[in-house]
């Protein structure tokens, strides 16, 4: 009997041992840390020592990192990686010392470990960035190292990174990298793109005679931060009042949505070289968004948010005329009926410099970004700038005041 007794207990424990076992491997339990923790998983690619010159022809190739999931997890997780990439070792430093330059990038998104290819377009993007290059002439001819590494990190079913599950693996170095082409979208450069239209006379004398061509720059388009899409930041268009969009010669583009825009905010396909001209049924002021390339192009109006007008902002123009000082109501902005846009009344101030800022010279301070203001131009000034605005001639007018994606302008309307 004690026999039957004590192997009944042996049994039960061995079962018991074993339901432990099973319910470990079935349900693991995920370690998590703190800080980033590095292990040694990521292989030397073989082209690491072969010189690789990125153009804008080849830019669509990819290159190939191999490695092995980190042991440090203790079992096979679900694993998303990321390829970060600086031109110092340490990945702390920046290659160039300037504000805002970072000392590394990611390129491309989350890969797992059987596909990690980013693409030759994102390496070159990614030293124009660190070396802060906004010119393709600034570009460095020499061929230069270039280290990558990989941030690892346990992801959910909907690939978004546990917290407390990253691990950075080994540095490579491809020892000799250069790029041949501006690989960078650089913001708020003109286009030779306008708006043409009833709203300014279609631009023909300006563009047709050559003279007043300083009307041009408040009906530009300018580049914005993604490639093939150009942003004209703020227009005003009256009811049923027809335009199109084109360059100064009718050519390339001269683009029409073929008859009225009802829908805002909303991307609307545009037809190339037509009769039709576009409107818009009731009054506009906002933004326009154009995108594309060669003759697929498409249009978006975006409204500015209303505001309520003729509400004194506490931001003035101030200068020698003013004693510097921000007490004088013929000198402040007010508030128009669009948000983030502000004007004076009708005011006289005379040649020389100028500043556009409140009380305390923080809210904003805008001034000089290296060139004179001319009236009837929109004028982007530096927030943060020590350097006065200068004016060649005495102005006597409104001036306008737009901040738009944290850049702030300034447009002297002369009185007619």
């Amino acid at each position: 009997m004690k026999k039957i007794t004590y192997l009944f207990a042996a049994m039960v424990a061995a079962l018991g041992f074993s339901s432990c076992n099973e319910t470990w491997d079935d349900n693991p339990t995920l370690a998590t840390h703190e800080g980033d923790p590095v292990e040694n998983f990521l292989n030397t690619p073989v082209e690491a020592n072969t010189a690789l010159f990125i153009t804008e022809d080849e830019n669509k190739g990819t290159l190939h990192l191999t490695g092995s999931q980190p042991t440090q997890y203790g079992y096979a997780a679900t694993v998303a990686y990321q390829v970060e990439m600086a031109l110092n070792e340490d990945f702390t430093t920046p290659a160039v010392d300037a504000e805002g330059v970072p000392a590394s990038v990611m390129i491309g998104t989350f890969y797992d470990m059987s596909n990690i290819a980013p693409t030759l377009r994102s390496v070159a993007e990614g030293i124009c960035k660190m070396l802060d290059i906004k010119d393709a002439a600034a570009i460095p001819t020499d061929y230069m190292p270039v280290y990558m590494r990989l941030r690892a990190n346990v992801v959910n079913e909907n690939n978004q990174a546990l917290e407390g599950t990253a691990i950075t693996s080994n540095t490579i170095c491809y020892k000799s990298v250069a790029v041949g082409y501006l690989a960078v979208v650089i913001p708020d450069l003109p286009t030779g793109i306008y708006i043409r239209g009833a709203l300014n006379e279609w631009l023909n004398g300006p563009l047709n005679e050559g003279v007043n061509t300083e009307i041009l720059p408040q009906y530009e388009f300018m580049t914005t931060t993604e490639a093939n899409t150009y942003e004209l930041a703020y227009v005003e268009i009256p009811a049923n009042s027809e335009f199109k969009i084109a360059d100064k010669n009718w050519g390339a583009p001269n683009l029409s949505t073929g008859g009225p825009i009802t829908q805002m905010n909303t991307w609307i396909d545009c037809q190339w070289n037509i009769q039709t001209n576009s409107t818009v049924s009731t009054p506009f002021k906002g933004a326009i968004q154009l995108q594309g390339a060669d003759q697929s192009w498409k249009v978006m109006l975006i409204p500015a948010e209303p505001d309520t007008p003729d509400q004194p902002s506490g931001i003035f123009v101030t200068g020698d005329f003013a004693g510097w000082g921000f007490g004088d109501a013929q000198y402040q902005f007010y508030t128009t009926d669009v948000k983030n846009t502000w004007q004076t009344k009708v005011l006289t101030i005379p040649a020389g410099t100028f500043k556009v800022a409140d009380s305390s010279w923080s809210n904003p301070n805008l001034g000089s970004n290296g060139e004179a203001i001319v009236p009837g131009v929109k004028y982007q000034a530096i927030f943060g700038s020590n350097d006065n605005i200068p004016l060649a001639e005495e102005f006597t007018g409104t001036i306008t005041l737009l901040k738009k994606s944290g850049k702030w302008y300034i447009t002297l309307n002369p009185a007619s």
